[in-house]
């Protein structure tokens, strides 16, 4: 044999080395050559940086996107070529608008909904691709994994058709009450169960100088921020959380414009003028929020049960002897934790284009995601071996806040956003891999117990309400400019939430009820 021809056959073999491994059998040799001569198969996903530094310095040759590349190569028998294009989270929705409008339609997207105000007439356009007939065929371990309160999501189908692939939150339920646990081993309490028991810490924290500053004014016993994002955690408490819906007197209403309502604004009017939460929570960005916490400013705060796995980011703390502790929520008269209301777990949508070449290449990519392969658990969990941890006697050597893995956000990267699953924070491996298991367990347990049944869970968002953002309860709504108004003493309670349910109702309220109503004796056969 000459030189040449060996060399040349070297060569091919090293290509193909992801199939062929150890086999010395002449057909997969030869099958193999073959695959490696294939041209790969490009799988493109546009989605939004999420303003992720590590994101949105991104080349089409990033080494993450390479391994993942080569790890689906190596499971499928075929080699593709999976890469991410990325816009930024600030015009991400107006440049999905932009590509409708201009039927630049990307084969695969990321969007928060099959009806997403971008592009709120995709399915009857027929631009997304139905795609239940091609899971069924191609994705088993699609089927198996995710659950099926998410394919009922309507963010996810329409009419009984499956329009987009759910990626899932961390848990069905991701929220809970952080604290400072240090502050309150110091102070000598237990652990606030009751209402009364939260409202005893806040009081101590307000009252005692708890970061030692020499200040005993600028602790914030509660930290809440702008459009009660991440601000929510007592409203479950009298049974009126603002993003859930109740049927009364044979109307399915929002939260919003019951009188239960007014039981919870007056609780917060309370904790607002005792000091026991910021001043500024009207205008507080997170940013400022998450430094204020950082400052050792925050006896407690709502945040995701996934910060746990890094001791509720206790190495970002000013205070280096500061611990983090996780509660449920606080326990009702009944004897139950109200925190949040009930989701199905799907946290953002991918949809397919219509056109796309290879749909059924790409429903066998996001059922290898979901797939329990290994070497891609092990990508989405600790990044690539040798970069982002090394193996050691057998066992994983990775440090979660090691700079490689923390540097401009590449293990968020990594573990949750080019993770089309969903999120790996909480995921068994990276767990059991910290030393803060013990606690992230904790808090998993407490997502299951602090989350009350919500009967509009699969209700398709009414059309009025996607068009009126001043019918919900953010910045720039009817029910924020009565709270503030409230909160701020400008305003009565009584006569300021009677007022702002006749405008809410007039504005066209009444329509998204009637709407809702609708849809509440259907699906629940009223």
């Amino acid at each position: 044999m000459s030189k040449r021809l060996l060399m040349l056959l070297v060569t091919v073999m090293g290509t193909s080395g992801f199939l062929t491994g150890c086999s010395g059998d002449k057909s997969t040799v030869t099958q193999s050559i073959s695959n490696a001569s294939k041209k790969p198969i490009d799988i493109t996903i546009l989605m939004q940086d999420g303003g992720n530094q590590y994101a949105q310095n991104i080349t089409d040759d990033d080494k993450y996107f390479k391994e993942m590349s080569r790890l689906f190569s190596q499971y499928s028998g075929t080699p593709y070529n999976v890469k991410f294009e990325m816009i930024s989270s600030s015009i991400y929705d107006k440049q999905l608008a932009i590509r409708f409008a201009s039927g630049d339609i990307p084969e695969i997207m990321w969007t928060s909904r099959i009806d997403s105000s971008a592009h709120p007439n995709a399915v009857e356009d027929g631009v997304f691709l139905e795609l239940g007939p091609l899971i069924d065929k191609y994705g088993p371990n699609l089927r198996k994994n995710i659950p099926p309160e998410a394919w009922k999501d309507p963010r996810v189908s329409k009419n009984g058709k499956i329009y987009g692939i759910p990626k899932m939150s961390a848990s069905p339920n991701t929220l809970v009450l952080l604290y400072r646990k240090d502050w309150l081993d110091k102070l000598g309490m237990k652990e606030p169960q009751t209402m009364d028991d939260y409202l005893t810490f806040f009081d101590a924290v307000k009252k005692f100088d708890m970061n030692g500053d020499g200040n005993t004014d600028d602790e914030v016993p509660f930290a809440m921020r702008k459009g009660l994002a991440f601000s929510e955690a007592f409203f479950g408490y009298f049974g009126a959380h603002p993003d859930a819906w109740q049927y009364r007197d044979g109307r399915f209403v929002p939260n919003l414009i019951v009188p239960d309502m007014k039981d919870a604004i007056r609780f917060y009017k309370m904790l607002y003028d005792k000091g026991y939460v910021n001043r500024d929570m009207f205008t507080m960005k997170d940013n400022d929020w998450g430094n204020l916490i950082q400052q050792s400013k925050v006896g407690m705060w709502l945040h995701q049960v996934q910060v746990l796995s890094s001791g509720g980011q206790e190495y970002l703390f000013k205070d280096a002897n500061a611990r983090v502790g996780v509660l449920p929520g606080p326990v009702n008269a009944q004897g139950k934790v109200n925190l949040v209301p009930e989701r199905t777990g799907v946290n953002n949508v991918y949809t397919i284009s219509a056109n796309a070449e290879h749909p059924e290449d790409i429903i066998k990519f996001f059922d290898w995601v979901h797939s329990d392969d290994p070497a891609k658990n092990k990508l989405f969990a600790f990044g690539i071996e040798g970069i982002n941890y090394q193996v050691k006697n057998g066992n994983i050597d990775w440090d979660p806040n090691a700079k490689v893995n923390m540097d401009k956000g590449a293990k968020t990267f990594y573990q949750v956003m080019i993770n089309p699953a969903g999120d790996s924070r909480m995921s068994p491996l990276v767990i059991n891999a910290g030393k803060y298991a013990d606690l992230t367990k904790k808090g998993i347990e407490y997502t299951k117990m602090n989350a009350f049944k919500d009967e509009s869970m699969y209700m398709p968002t009414p059309d009025l309400l996607k068009k009126k953002p001043e019918l919900g309860y953010r910045d720039g709504s009817l029910f924020m400019d009565m709270f503030i108004r409230v909160m701020t003493d400008r305003d009565p309670l009584e006569a300021a939430f009677d007022k702002f349910v006749n405008d809410w109702e007039k504005l066209g309220g009444e329509q998204v009820i009637q709407e809702a109503t609708k849809w509440y004796e259907t699906y629940y056969k009223k």
